[in-house]
């Protein structure tokens, strides 16, 4: 650069022009700016002549939690560009898995306001470890580089391929939940974009300490754990044993898996039902074993007098809190984490972030959740659906 510029100041000299300013345009996220050491560099709008602008900031400089959408930023050419946007799940009948497919659609929503072109797409592992990276590798190569989407990896060790499988036609992907410990997005720049997930060895902690006081901080308990290898499930766990510690006359009766499944749940609490039939409270790692967990307790006549507990917000949990058939359930946000994983990816895509200039806090971050533990929390949570302005991309990190 130092050589470049002596022959500029050379050549302006020899020729008695006025200096004019050099550089790229004026980026928000400061993606494009090249500044180092002491040089100053200025920098000239397409269309503006001389006008010379101030220098974009450096990247460590960016107030990234502010950080906005501009669409006048959007070159004209990503518009017009069909973008391929996609969510990889395990499968709709799940109704928290169901809003984070309607998050994407909240995100459309966006992309039409701004005058992007896009296709969606579900893609709908069923829990299948294998399909869920083969479907991301398809869905990528179809779009030719032209992709963002979001992963619900169905666990923890694939997490990488499917940032890998993304990346191999230079789409953009967003990740939540599940991951191992030792990688994550800086391990794949740019194309693993974020990591994110909602706090879940607090979720855990808090609707045990919710189970326990309504219990009087005593009895015996059932728990119903998540799918056995899952970062959201062995971190829920382990904020029940949080609780679990601080509770020494709570008593766990009976302790297995029931593997997310609403029916592998109604059988085991059936079953404890029967060996242990003056048990207090029922924890659940996610409200589809909730669900489970209250018809079980319904046939033996017992809903309404034992708690129970989950995580995901399913509407008959949060209607079983308002009507006082269940404890306390957490909303993760799930069109929260689809719409708001999309944006990001988006503003990779279309230019408007360094992927690789973002801080460590910018590509792993909780994600906010919300308690439901009472009947009026339940009813506000039912009556006022959410709402999002995506341009703000990193309203969804948690504080």
């Amino acid at each position: 650069m130092k050589k470049r510029l002596i022959a500029l100041l050379l050549a302006l000299t020899m020729a008695g022009a006025m200096l004019a300013g050099c550089g790229g345009g004026d980026n928000q996220s400061g993606g494009d700016s090249q500044a180092s050491g002491g040089d100053t560099q200025t920098t000239e709008p397409a269309g503006s002549g001389s006008q010379a602008t101030e220098p974009a900031p450096a990247p460590s400089d960016i107030d990234y939690k502010s950080f906005t959408i501009d669409p006048s930023q959007i070159p004209q050419e990503k518009l017009d560009t069909t973008l391929y946007l996609a969510v990889s799940i395990r499968g709709l009948e799940n109704p928290y898995i169901a809003t984070i497919n309607d998050g994407m659609h909240m995100f459309a929503e966006y992309l039409d306001s701004i005058g992007q072109k896009y296709e969606m797409q579900v893609l709908d592992s069923q829990g299948d470890s294998a399909k869920e990276v083969d479907n991301m590798r398809q869905f990528a190569a179809k779009a030719s580089g032209n992709a963002i989407a979001y992963s619900d990896p169905n666990e923890d060790a694939i997490a990488y391929s499917l940032a890998e499988a993304m990346a191999e036609s230079g789409g953009y992907l967003g990740t939540a939940w599940n991951k191992p410990a030792d990688v994550g997005p800086s391990d794949l720049n740019p194309n693993w974009v974020i990591h994110t997930s909602p706090d879940n060895v607090i979720n855990g902690y808090n609707i045990a300490k919710a189970l326990f006081d309504s219990m009087g901080g005593k009895g015996k308990i059932f728990v119903c754990q998540g799918l056995l290898g899952n970062t959201a499930a062995n971190d829920r766990y382990a904020g029940l044993q949080k609780a679990l510690e601080e509770y020494p006359d709570i008593e766990v009766a009976a302790d297995d898996t029931a593997n997310w499944n609403t029916d592998e749940a109604l059988a085991l609490v059936e079953t404890w039902l029967t060996q242990t039939p003056d048990v207090g409270g029922v924890w659940c790692a996610n409200d589809n074993m909730a669900t489970g967990a209250l018809q079980a307790l319904d046939a033996a006549g017992l809903k309404g007098k034992v708690g129970v507990v989950g995580i995901d917000a399913n509407t008959d949990i949060v209607e079983a809190v308002r009507d006082g058939y269940a404890t306390a359930t957490v909303s993760s946000n799930g069109y929260l984490q689809g719409g708001y994983t999309l944006a990001i990816c988006y503003a990779a895509w279309a230019g408007l972030i360094d992927v690789e200039a973002l801080p460590a806090e910018y590509r792993e971050f909780a994600t906010p959740a919300l308690l439901i533990d009472s009947p009026e929390v339940a009813e506000d949570y039912l009556t006022n659906p959410p709402t999002f302005d995506f341009s703000q991309i990193y309203w969804c990190k948690a504080d």
